[in-house]
């Protein structure tokens, strides 16, 4: 049974990961924007298309400077001129070939006027609308989502089809807040989700598979009942992310405190047929998606979900099969899979007794405080963001 108090352990996890925050490498001041150019598969209009995602550089996520997110790793650094971060990132746009599909993604929230000052925001709008793309998707806080937002999107890009990422992580608000640091109400996702939709702007709920201090089978019901959650909440996409290890996150900090493990590459594939098999036929393509299941591992992404060396091949395959055609179908190879003992053992994870996160999380608060020797501090230590 636990012996500190849960609001206790969650103090001192938030001010471990905004202490853990500090440390990390600033952006290089002459680095304004990255992209990564791939091919999804678009639902509406239904069509493989080329994908530009950009990022682009800001003073950092609010909510990351306060504290949430124990897995995020998302950028620090100073105050920019915005014209200036503009006029980089705008040059690059022009670039992108018409028609494509264009993800365009500060550190944190696109609608966080902390973050990205409201000119910045619309000027980069402005040269988005400008590559007339068949798609735009960006990503923001439920709290952003405002009416007026919502219509400034929608006024810049009306023949494209929108869509907006939210972090919903667990839909399991004890979960969502002690494991993932979000205080976010469910009831801001249900919202923000609502009014999305009536704007023909789609849903899509960012979902983890291991959250800290959940064993291997609290994190897959965790992410099963989350898909559900976000599906009778009416989300179109369910965006599944399977946890790394970052260098500056609390997550990478307690792995190498040997205090958390990624998840297997062969639990996101169970978590995935089941999911689909739960809402769909076999052959048809459903509400699925994935994301960073096979990061480089290297000065950021410190352990990723895997498996050996024999199956590890084929599960990537697969799951890039699964990207492109979310079906169960894409995942047959893995079911008949039998030439290592991998699979079994990710069966055996789900059935083993487990302690409950909650020690678990008690467990990496006190290996905080006995490695930092700073005891938990109570008085105005509430971790809200700051800006």
């Amino acid at each position: 049974m636990p012996t500190l108090a849960a609001s206790e352990v969650e103090r001192t996890l938030l001010r471990a990961n905004r202490q853990i925050r500090a440390g990390r490498t600033p952006h290089p001041p002459d680095t304004d924007w990255t992209v990564r150019k791939g091919t999804v598969w678009l639902r509406r209009p239904s069509a493989v298309v080329d994908f530009y995602q950009f990022w682009f550089r800001t003073r950092g996520c609010t909510f990351d400077r306060g504290g949430q997110c124990s897995m995020c790793n998302y950028g620090v650094g100073p105050e920019i001129d915005p014209d200036a971060v503009h006029r980089s990132v705008a040059a690059r746009i022009a670039s992108v070939p018409e028609g494509s599909l264009i993800y365009l993604s500060p550190s944190g929230s696109l609608f966080d006027e902390r973050e990205v000052p409201a000119g910045l925001r619309r000027n980069l709008l402005r040269s988005v609308a400008r590559r007339r793309p068949v798609g735009f998707t960006f990503e923001t806080r439920p709290e952003f989502c405002s009416p007026r937002l919502l219509d400034e999107v929608q006024s810049f890009l009306p023949g494209a089809a929108v869509a907006c990422h939210l972090g919903v992580e667990s839909w399991d608000p004890d979960k969502r807040r002690r494991c993932h640091l979000k205080r976010t109400p469910t009831a801001c996702y249900e919202t923000a989700a609502r009014e999305l939709r009536a704007r023909r702007i789609a849903p899509i709920a960012n979902i983890t598979l291991g959250g800290l201090g959940l064993s291997p089978a609290e994190a897959y019901e965790d992410t099963l009942a989350t898909i559900r959650g976000t599906r009778a909440a009416r989300f179109a996409i369910q965006m599944l992310f399977p946890l790394s290890a970052k260098q500056g996150s609390l997550l990478g900090w307690a792995h190498e405190q040997g205090l958390w493990e990624p998840p297997s590459l062969w639990l996101l594939i169970r978590a995935l047929r089941t999911a689909t098999v739960e809402a769909y036929a076999a052959d048809e393509a459903g509400d699925l998606s994935l994301s960073w299941y096979n990061p480089q591992v290297g000065e950021v992404v410190t352990a990723r979900p895997d498996s050996c060396p024999v199956c590890r091949p084929m599960l990537i395959d697969t799951l890039k099969a699964f990207a492109l055609t979310p079906s169960a179908d894409s995942l047959g190879e893995a079911a008949r899979w039998d030439r290592c003992g991998c699979r079994s053992r990710a069966e055996r994870d789900l059935t083993e007794d487990q302690d409950g996160y909650q020690e678990r999380l008690e467990a990496i608060a006190a290996r905080w405080t006995e490695t930092t020797g700073q005891p938990p501090r109570f008085t105005g230590d509430t971790g809200t963001a700051r800006g």
